[in-house]
């Protein structure tokens, strides 16, 4: 089997996911998300090619999956962190041995690299999602680097992770330790893949479901496979007594909510084909839902104009914290115009030691 960053991280997260996507290969549901990153990554490839930008959005889109907005594509791939990045090697795609044998075999598509002229390797991965996060927290860049270092005898590899939709992105300078670490997670667990991988095709006529559980976790929130595991759940009344119940509970809630999204995705895409689907005085439907596209020139001669006939527009108008934070607004410059409220909302959250 090939390894590549996701298939390990897709294993780590849940070998059950594992095991329906690349043991009976079982096709994920494509999510819109998804194919917008895809054709962001197409569009960046060829416009570093050297096609013009809206020639490259335009092809790009022609390979996509689903319907998606051309302005958000536009917006994204129109960033500077992007129009500013020149020569370099694009989109590069490498195989390598994990281990020293050469059985392991690793391979993984670098967005962007280059060596400078002072000798330095510089590695960018563009990424589309809402929320960022630091190099470090998974080991897809230090593999990157790592495979990088070990072609070009760089110590040190300067990553960054840019994140198309700030105007900042994440970086780390990897050094030899870090990127040893990244290959011998990768290792270690394609090791253990490889091992589960014989004795499950022993067993396989027995079904045996113990070498490939589920493990609930956040990542449920986006797999495409969250109902076949609630089809396996026995639900039941439970009460809350000690820590052990509060945590049964909690697999369950991950578990539902997982697979009623999961449901509901396929629901959504069988009434956009057939029509709506009545249930006893109800039925899920397509309604409209109306929503007004401005452009910033236009919003501001909008607001001026029912300043101007006597309305207060600002005390109907608001900022969120995340288009703050996306524009470099900071928490000392807020301080200076209002005061910071702090709420907690109950949702999943990466882990942290609770009971």
């Amino acid at each position: 089997m090939m390894y590549s960053f996701s298939r390990l991280k897709k294993y780590s997260e849940c070998p059950a996911s594992f095991q329906y996507k690349y043991l009976f290969d079982m096709p994920e549901v494509i999510t819109e998300p998804l194919v917008l990153g895809k054709t962001v990554h197409a569009t960046i490839q060829a416009y570093l090619g050297g096609v013009d930008m809206d020639a490259a959005i335009d092809s790009a889109m022609q390979d996509a999956e689903l319907p998606i907005d051309r302005n958000d594509v536009a917006k994204l791939a129109y960033h500077p962190y992007v129009t500013s990045t020149n020569g370099g090697h694009i989109e590069d795609h490498f195989v390598v041995p994990l281990d020293e044998y050469g059985t392991i075999q690793f391979q993984g598509y670098i967005d962007w690299w280059d060596k400078k002229s002072d000798g330095s390797i510089q590695l960018i991965d563009w990424k589309t999602n809402r929320i960022k996060y630091a190099p470090k927290e998974n080991y897809q860049l230090g593999l990157y680097a790592w495979y990088l270092s070990r072609i070009t005898g760089a110590k040190e590899i300067n990553a960054e992770l840019a994140f198309l939709r700030y105007q900042s992105g994440e970086n780390h300078i990897y050094n030899i330790r870090d990127m040893e670490d990244a290959r011998q997670w990768a290792l270690n667990l394609a090791e253990e893949i490889e091992d589960k991988v014989a004795e499950w095709n022993l067993v396989s006529e027995m079904q045996d479901d113990s070498l490939f559980q589920s493990i609930p976790g956040k990542h449920c929130q986006y797999c495409g496979y969250a109902s076949l595991c609630i089809q396996s759940v026995k639900i039941e009344p439970l009460n809350i007594e000690d820590c052990a119940d509060a945590r049964k509970l909690a697999t369950e809630v991950i578990r539902l909510e997982a697979a009623l999204d999961d449901m509901k995705g396929k629901l959504k895409e069988w009434v956009k084909n057939n029509g709506d689907v009545s249930i006893g005085d109800s039925a899920f439907a397509f309604v409209p839902s109306v929503s007004w596209s401005i452009g910033a020139e236009k919003l501001y001669d909008l607001c001026s104009e029912l300043h101007d006939n006597g309305i207060d527009v600002f005390q109907y108008l608001t900022l969120t914290a995340a288009n703050l934070k996306k524009i470099g607004v900071t928490d000392d410059q807020l301080l200076l115009y209002g005061k910071q409220k702090t709420s907690k909302t109950f949702r999943l959250v990466k882990t942290k030691e609770a009971c």
